[in-house]
Parts: C-alpha cells; sequence; structure tokens
C-alpha cells in the first residue's frame, strides 16, 4: 500500500483491534475393517497414521495424499490389545495390556516407515492405558492403571508409571508404594482414596494419561478415578506430588448444568448445590508466554464395580442406601431437599458420586449423615499452573453449545453430560490452540488459549456429521503441524471410537485486524472512518461519521487490496490530510444520511486471501471544500 502525506512532519498514529479467527474444513474419513479403532498418532517422515484397533488386536496403518483423501496400508499384529500408541522420529510404540488387566503388559516396537519390529518389547505395568514420548525421543513414559478384578476386587495390581529408556530397552518404575503412608493425610486434603479390602494408596491409584513438560524432565499424570494428578520426576522415576484437584461447585454462575434426562426440557441448565468432581481423563502441556501450564479433559468416571463394591447411585435411590441430612431436619444442614432428591426432574436421576469415601467426606458437620453430595466430573474443561492451581475453566460453554449447535444429547443429562475426554494443543499460524473431544456429542470445542487465564471458544468441529459417516465417540486427537504433513496445512486427526474412523481436519488461523492511521482534514473537523475486522467469507463494512452538513454524497476510496488489480487512481486529499495513491480498486460515491455513510466490500471465501491488507479512505467536497478521514487498513482473516 501507498500512502503519502502532503505535510512533512505530519506523524503516523496507528491502533490495532485484533481478533483470533479459526475455521476448519473436512478433508476425509476412512474406517478400519471391522471398524474398530481408538488412539491416533502420525509419523511425519513416513507420512503414516497408527490407529489401535483393540478389536483385532492391530495396528491399523493409513496415509494421506496431498489433498487429504486417506488410503489404508497395512495392519501391524501385536501381543494383546492395545490401548495405546505413539510415534517419534520413524520409531513406534505400541502400549499392549497384558492376557488380563491385572497382568504385567507391554510396550512394542515398530518401525514406522515399514511396520516391522524394531528391537524387542518391554514388560510395563499392568494395564498401560497411554503411552508417550519424552520430547527427545530417549524416554517412553506408560500410565499403568492396574485396575482391581471385578469379580472380587482383591486381585488389584498397583497403578505406576514405567519408564522406557528407548536405546538400552531397560525400565524403571516410578512407584506409588512410597507414598502408602500418606494416605490418610491425602484423603483429608481432597484425593479420593478408598479403603475397600485394606488396599493400600498405590493399589487405589489408576493413573489415565501422561503429558510431559517442554524440558522432558516432568511428567503430569491423570489419576482420574482419584480426581487427582501426579507429578512424576523422569530422570529419577519417582512420584513427587499427588495434587488434588477439587471440586467445581455447580450453585456458581456460569457453572450451571442440566442434570436429568427426564425433565422434558433440552438443556434445562440450573444451578444446584451439586460438586462436581472433574476426574480428568486426558491432559496436557502447553506454554503461553514463557509460563506452562496443564489443561485437562474434565470427563469424570468411576471405578469398576465388583461383588461389595459399587461406585455411584443415582439421587432417586440415595435416601435408601445412605443415612442424608435431608431425612433429619434437626439441624437442617443439607444443601438440597428430599422432595429434589426423589424427584426425577430435578436430581433423582443424577448420578452421585457415592464410595465410603465420598459417603463420609459428604458428612462436613461431622454430625453422621451426609450434607454433600458430589457428581461425576466437570463437563469442561480447566487450565492449571503445573502446582494445580485453576486459572481458567470453560463452565458450562459445552453444554450451551451443543444445544445452540443441534448436538444435544438429552440422554446424557443424568450421567456426564458431554464427557470430555482428549485434549491437545496446537499452535496455529502463531495462535495457541486447545482441541476438547467431546465423545457422547461427538464434536471437538476448539480454544484459542493466547490468554490462558481468558480461553476463547472459536469453533466447534461436528464430526459426526462432517464425516459423512456419523462417525460417533472422537476418543483420539493428534495436532500435526502444516510442515509436516502432505498437506501443508494444519491438520487435526480425530479418531472415532464407535465406528473405527479416522477423519482429517484442517485447521485454519488468520489474525484479522483494522488499523487506522492518519488524520483527516481539515484537522478542526476531520471525518471519521471505523470498521470490523474483514473475514474470508463475509465482508469490510466501512462507517463514515462526521460528514459535513451541507454534502449530500461522499466517496469510499479502496486503495492497493488483492482484489481487481487492474484499476489506478490518481492522488486525492489536500494539504494536512491523508490520502493513498497508487489505488487499484476505484472510488465508490455513496449518498450521505444524518451526517454519516455505510458502505461494504465482499471479501471472497478464498484461503489465498488471508492476511491480504484492504486499505480504505473517506472524502466528501462540497461548497469548495474538500474534507477527508482517517484512513484504515484491514487485514483478511477467517
Amino acid at each position: 500500500m501507498t500512502i503519502r502525506f502532503a505535510a512533512l512532519a505530519a506523524v503516523l498514529a496507528t491502533a490495532s483491534s485484533l481478533t483470533a479467527q479459526i475455521s476448519h474444513t473436512h478433508l476425509g474419513t476412512i474406517q478400519t475393517a471391522n471398524q474398530e479403532g481408538e488412539i491416533v498418532a502420525f509419523d511425519s517422515a513416513s507420512g503414516r497414521y497408527f490407529i489401535t484397533n483393540p478389536g483385532s488386536d492391530e495396528i491399523d496403518v493409513f496415509t494421506a495424499s496431498a489433498t487429504g483423501a486417506l488410503a489404508y496400508e497395512i495392519s501391524i499384529p501385536l501381543a494383546g490389545t492395545p490401548n495405546s500408541v505413539a510415534v517419534h522420529n520413524g520409531l513406534v510404540a505400541v502400549a499392549v495390556e497384558g492376557a488380563t488387566k491385572q497382568d504385567p503388559g507391554r510396550v512394542q516396537f515398530f518401525d514406522a516407515a515399514t511396520g516391522a519390529a524394531s528391537g524387542f518389547s518391554v514388560t510395563v505395568g499392568a494395564l498401560p492405558d497411554m503411552v508417550v514420548f519424552t520430547p527427545n525421543g530417549q524416554k517412553v513414559l506408560t500410565a499403568n492403571e492396574g485396575e482391581a478384578d471385578e469379580a472380587t476386587g482383591l486381585n488389584n495390581p498397583e497403578g505406576s508409571v514405567s519408564i522406557v529408556d528407548v536405546a538400552s530397552r531397560t525400565v524403571a518404575t516410578a512407584s506409588f508404594a512410597p507414598w502408602n503412608g500418606q494416605k490418610a493425610s491425602l484423603q483429608a486434603a481432597g484425593v479420593r482414596l478408598s479403603d475397600v479390602n485394606n488396599i493400600t494408596l498405590a493399589q487405589d491409584v489408576e493413573p489415565e494419561y501422561v503429558t510431559i513438560n517442554a524440558a522432558g524432565t516432568i511428567a503430569y499424570v491423570t489419576l482420574q478415578e482419584n480426581n487427582a494428578i501426579a507429578v512424576v520426576d523422569i530422570a529419577a522415576a519417582s512420584v513427587t506430588a499427588i495434587l488434588p484437584l477439587g471440586e467445581k461447585d455447580h450453585n456458581l454462575p456460569g457453572n450451571e448444568f442440566d442434570p436429568s434426562n427426564q425433565d422434558g426440557i433440552n438443556g434445562n441448565f440450573q444451578n444446584l448445590p451439586i460438586l462436581g468432581l472433574y476426574m480428568p481423563d486426558a491432559l496436557t502441556t502447553f506454554t503461553v508466554g514463557g509460563v506452562e501450564y496443564i489443561a485437562t479433559a474434565n470427563e469424570g468416571d468411576g471405578r469398576e464395580d465388583f461383588a461389595g463394591f459399587g461406585d455411584e447411585t443415582r439421587g432417586v435411590d440415595l435416601e435408601a442406601g445412605f443415612t442424608l441430612d435431608t431425612e433429619d431436619p434437626t439441624p437442617e444442614t443439607s444443601l438440597y431437599t428430599s422432595a429434589q432428591l426423589n424427584d426425577n426432574a430435578i436430581l433423582g436421576r443424577l448420578k452421585f458420586v457415592t464410595s465410603d469415601y465420598d459417603i463420609a467426606r459428604g458428612d462436613t458437620d461431622n454430625d453422621g449423615d451426609v450434607d454433600q453430595l458430589y457428581s461425576f466430573g466437570a463437563r469442561s474443561f480447566t487450565i492449571w499452573t503445573t502446582a494445580g492451581v485453576p486459572v481458567f475453566d470453560s463452565g458450562d460453554e459445552f453444554e450451551r453449545e451443543m444445544l445452540a449447535r443441534g448436538l444435544w444429547q438429552e440422554g446424557r443429562s443424568d450421567d456426564k453430560g458431554p464427557e470430555p475426554e482428549s485434549i491437545v494443543f496446537g499452535i496455529v499460524n502463531g495462535t495457541p490452540m486447545l482441541f476438547v473431544g467431546l465423545e457422547r456429542t461427538d464434536a471437538i470445542m476448539v480454544y484459542d488459549v493466547s490468554n490462558p487465564m481468558a480461553a476463547v471458544l472459536v469453533d466447534v468441529i461436528d464430526v459426526a456429521t462432517e464425516s459423512g459417516i456419523g462417525a460417533g465417540a472422537p476418543e483420539g486427537l493428534a495436532f500435526i503441524p502444516a510442515a509436516d504433513n502432505a498437506t501443508g496445512r494444519d491438520l487435526l486427526a480425530v479418531t472415532s471410537e464407535g465406528d473405527g474412523a479416522l477423519s482429517l481436519f484442517t485447521i485454519d488461523a488468520g489474525t484479522a485486524s483494522v488499523t487506522t492511521f492518519g488524520q483527516g482534514c481539515p484537522s478542526v473537523q476531520p471525518m471519521g472512518l471505523a470498521s470490523n475486522a474483514p473475514m474470508l467469507g463475509s465482508s469490510w463494512d466501512l462507517m463514515a461519521s462526521n460528514v459535513p452538513a451541507t454534502a449530500v454524497l461522499c466517496t469510499f476510496w479502496f486503495g492497493d487490496t488483492a482484489l481487481n488489480p487492474a484499476i489506478e487512481l490518481t492522488a486525492i486529499g489536500a494539504a494536512g490530510c491523508f490520502a493513498h495513491v497508487d489505488g487499484n480498486l476505484g472510488g465508490f460515491g455513496v449518498p450521505v444520511n444524518s451526517g454519516g455513510a455505510t458502505y461494504s466490500i465482499a471479501v471472497p471465501n478464498d484461503p489465498a486471501l488471508l492476511a491480504y491488507s484492504l486499505a480504505s479512505q473517506v472524502s466528501a467536497f462540497t461548497s469548495g471544500n474538500f474534507t477527508t478521514s482517517n484512513g484504515l487498513a484491514g487485514v483478511v482473516g477467517n
């Protein structure tokens, strides 16, 4: 854009308004042969996508063309049922469970380009549920859930984190046994630990998911059923902290939820005195402004029932199974009424967390009856400091957005709502983004986390509809930078557990901006010019103000844009006024109405126009006087 000032001493003044804009495009979807698949990992060198298939005990391998068209390549047979897969620099690691969930599991290694075994496998803890490489690829970590057997609960292996040295294939174990003596203090702090069968803390914790800090030195591990995060020193193979996550107060504004699937109302959002346990499934670390954060998908999940133990009870059954303060009005310390609990349209259908620990903790005044009740999950995602302090929670936005977009599932209201399960981080065109998968509503929530304390929802991906096959229950997510894949665009790979489907979506980000520069003339009373931020598929809407009272027509001048570059404009302006020269779109006369005028220019939905600049200025000529506005430059975003 060429700009001139008639007065050489004039100073260019700028003021910008920025808005991150995100869009996505579905490129393709493909299913595994048996329509089963859960977790996805991508290898940039071979361009291969690796999908765990628990139905066939294989890894199914796919590739994508430059247009995103997916094709099946091979299947890699495994020694057992795969729970997770990760890739680093051409090496594939697969977490495989044992013959029973209580047996030790294994990590198997394969060459990404050929699918051939790469060195020998290693033995890890019971039920390795997630596998991840350190950033330098030298270590592989598994979260070993160690679930109790469902028949008796007596065969209950310890939960642990295995740390595999990739080069030597030796395994170190970060054990929770050193924390056994702190069980009571952690229970008091809010870590959900059971005493059933006199199990130890190490037996009770169930590591679910692992993420690693950018330095590759610290691992953060969700203990989902325990409503906590463990911190692991990787080099020392030691659990250094267990962080209780606390509860979400559904009685606070912005934390409303719909607790019933039998109230006859979709999205019957209410504040109720229920505390939701976060109980996150997946988590990820990310860094913004030099500060590292943890983000969690707060699904909520109870332990598996076995003889003599149950982890959940519906509201309508609470008074029959437990001693509640609702039944004893003196003193009345309950936060809810018997009528609410026994009404299926209010709290009767909601599933509450009711292990012995939860019931005892709910007796807040120690008088032998339950005052406070807890529910599963938070129906949200949360951003935490690495010390476990929450700095942001999405509140009730997931459920409200699902209702607004026609993705509401009323049948899940009494359970855990949309069930946020997976979460990954990526940087798109310089914008830090979090992607949260909602298992029950088949959607991905996309957030701009440029300010981690005020994350902004910028897009929603309707996986089921856009896949074309109704792909349900997004389980695995992988963000793939543009430089690492054949499409040359940032991608989100999604595996849908309900259909064994792999879907690819481009994630496009542009920063739409408006910059004001220069000053119109005469300086004592220049015209004003303002606008929105121009976005693909929308329009650039300009609004002139302070037009001279005697003017019946003003001219919107456009210069130096990506559109219609064939027209040259002659210089306009007057001494001391801002002016465009070498314009290429033209000038448009617009009638003046009450001292103002508006003009809009369409911006085609063409990604090639991202980051192009649009320039404009307004002028009016009346009674021998020439008046102009400030100039505007709009940068096209999406």
